[in-house]
C-alpha cells in the first residue's frame, strides 16, 4: 500500500512547486510595441525606395542621406518599441508617429502608411488602456470573491 501512496506524494510535490501564474502583459504594451515594430519595418521599406528613387535620380538627395537617416530612423523605431515599458515610453512613441507623416517629401505613399499607423497608434493605446482598465476590475471582483468564500469558509 505505501507504494500505491509514494506516486501521490511525488503529484503533491510537483504541485506544490509550480509558480504562480505569471500575470498578463498589459494590452496597451502589446498593442504600443507591436505598431512601433511594424513602423520601424516600414521605415526600412521606405529607405530601400528612396535609395531606389535616388539611384533613379528621381529625388534631388544624396544616397547617404536617404541611407543614413532613414536606417537610423529604423533603429530608433526599433528602440522605441523597446523603452515602451518606461513611464516615458509613450511619448517616444508618440513622437515616432512623425517621420512616417514627414517622410512625404520622399513618397506620398509613405505618409499614407503614417497616417494608417497613426490612426492605428491611437485605437492601440485607447483600446489597451480600456482592456487593462478591465482585467483590473475582473481581478478585483475576483479577488473580492475568494475573499468573501474564505470568509464564509471560516465562519463555518
Amino acid at each position: 500500500m505505501t507504494e500505491a501512496h509514494e506516486p501521490e506524494q511525488a503529484g503533491d510535490a510537483v504541485q506544490a512547486e509550480q509558480p504562480a501564474p505569471k500575470k498578463p502583459r498589459s494590452a496597451s504594451l502589446v498593442f504600443r510595441q507591436t505598431v512601433l515594430l511594424c513602423e520601424a519595418f516600414t521605415m526600412f521599406f521606405a529607405t530601400l525606395l528612396g535609395y531606389g528613387l535616388v539611384r533613379g535620380e528621381l529625388i534631388d538627395a544624396t544616397m547617404t542621406q536617404i541611407l543614413v537617416g532613414g536606417l537610423a530612423l529604423t533603429v530608433l523605431m526599433g528602440w522605441a518599441s523597446g523603452v515602451q515599458k518606461r513611464s516615458w515610453g509613450i511619448w517616444v512613441g508618440w513622437a515616432m508617429q512623425v517621420p512616417l507623416l514627414a517622410a512625404g517629401v520622399v513618397d506620398t505613399a509613405i505618409t499614407i502608411m503614417g497616417v494608417i499607423y497613426l490612426v492605428v497608434w491611437i485605437a492601440g493605446v485607447r483600446l489597451g488602456g480600456r482592456i487593462d482598465r478591465e482585467r483590473g476590475e475582473r481581478d478585483a471582483a475576483a479577488a473580492a470573491r475568494e475573499a468573501a468564500a474564505s470568509e464564509n469558509a471560516a465562519d463555518a
